[in-house]
């Protein structure tokens, strides 16, 4: 049974193929024929022809547009050739303007290390030379302090603030002016003197008490004339042994004006220009009290015109605001001359006074009877006046009470010098 299925199965199958060759020969042989037939057709060779021309037509298009196509590409390809030459001649001309830049910039680099090499060196050579002239300079000093040489020129030349301009007549006479060195009028200073001037050297409560008027305080109770004397004997018995070691001394004068630029000042005049040198050079930097001391060489002309001859006799009309020295009176007037100037009506000093006096009085006037207190005391000052003129000519001086010197107490120097 099943034998004859399969047979049966193979048989129809066989019968399928059979007819499908079968067809297939049929339609082959139709499509044979067909093509026959087309081809002896004159539409048929006419669309073929017309097909064949397309065809070249075509090609000959593709041609043209892949020749055309290919020389864009070469104009393309031109271009981007001729830009990147451009480029690398730009990058070449970049690294050369870099590589010149640097180039320059290595030989201004050099030139500024050699530059500052020389100057280095011409620096060394001038600090050299510097260190050798201040050196033949001190031996020069030196010889002139220990009496083997003459005074070196270089220190003989001084200084002026405003050379164009006369001479300031304050600072001529007391090497001090309350403008300093903003005055109008000229500040000579001597390159080496044998005076020295140390500036607001000596302190003291009593030179504090400028305003004591004006703020209507009693402070000035609480120092009298006795105890500013015995503050001065211990700064004197100080300072004595200390300037006395450089040499003779001929003035010693401290000042006790109030006014800033004279308040404290000391003046020591040596009997030589080398004595006064050599303290100049060993007080010059040290210490004294804390303070580090300044010194300065100066000139004065002549003591009399400098001191205020007045200010002994309690007549100063300028009082605390006086432009002369008000001196404090040395132990037994050592180391310290007279004031000898005769108070007459030649005299600038008085002549100043007088003046400043009468433009003072002329300026504070209130009332008549002020007026007339005013007359009373200038004609009670002018009788004082004449009758101080006769008292020198019987050579007789009449001296401010000044407490006498107490006994000298251990004394306590504080010197220091620049190391302390």
């Amino acid at each position: 049974m099943n034998k004859h299925r399969e047979a049966r199965k193979l048989w129809k199958k066989l019968r399928r193929k059979h007819k499908r060759q079968i067809n297939a020969t049929k339609r082959e042989k139709l499509l044979l024929e067909h093509e026959e037939r087309r081809s002896k057709s004159p539409s048929y060779q006419s669309w073929l022809k017309s097909q064949q021309e397309l065809e070249e037509f075509e090609e000959k298009e593709n041609e043209r547009i892949a020749i055309k196509e290919y020389k864009k590409w070469e104009e393309r390809e031109q271009c981007a050739l001729q830009e990147w030459d451009l480029l690398q001649k730009k990058l070449e001309k970049i690294k050369h303007d870099k590589a010149k830049k640097e180039l320059m910039i290595k030989n201004e680099w050099e030139r500024e290390q050699n530059k500052i090499k020389e100057e280095n060196e011409k620096q060394i050579a001038n600090e050299k030379l510097r260190i050798e002239m201040n050196k033949k300079f001190m031996e020069e000093i030196e010889m002139y302090m220990n009496g083997l040489g003459p005074i070196p020129e270089s220190i003989k030349t001084g200084t002026n603030t405003r050379p164009d301009q006369p001479l300031c007549p304050f600072f001529s006479k007391v090497a001090a002016c309350r403008f300093r060195d903003n005055c109008s009028r000229n500040h000579s200073r001597p390159g080496i003197s044998d005076t020295l001037l140390i500036p607001n050297f000596y302190k003291n409560f009593e030179l504090n008490m400028r305003y004591e008027r004006e703020f209507d305080i009693d402070i000035g109770l609480e120092c009298d004339e006795k105890e500013a004397y015995q503050k001065f004997y211990e700064f004197y018995d100080d300072i004595l042994p200390e300037l006395k070691s450089y040499g003779q001394i001929i003035e010693l004068n401290v000042c006790r004006n109030q006014e800033p630029h004279l308040m404290g000042n000391v003046y020591i005049q040596y009997r030589s220009k080398r004595y006064a040198l050599r303290a100049y050079r060993s007080l010059c930097g040290r210490y004294y009290g804390g303070r580090q001391i300044i010194a300065e060489f100066c000139n004065i002309p002549s003591w009399s015109e400098a001191v205020c001859g007045l200010f002994f006799r309690k007549m100063c009309p300028k009082g605390k605001n006086c432009n002369y020295l008000h001196l404090y009176r040395n132990p037994a007037c050592k180391y310290q001359s007279k004031p000898h100037r005769k108070y007459n009506d030649g005299s600038s000093h008085y002549e100043d006074i007088r003046t400043s006096s009468r433009r003072d009085h002329g300026k504070h006037k209130m009332s008549k009877n002020n007026e007339e207190e005013k007359k009373n005391n200038s004609s009670k000052r002018i009788k004082n006046v004449i009758s101080t003129s006769e008292r020198r000519k019987k050579n007789v001086t009449k001296w401010e009470d000044i407490p006498e010197k107490t006994s000298q107490s251990s004394q306590a120097y504080n010197w220091s010098s620049d190391d302390d």
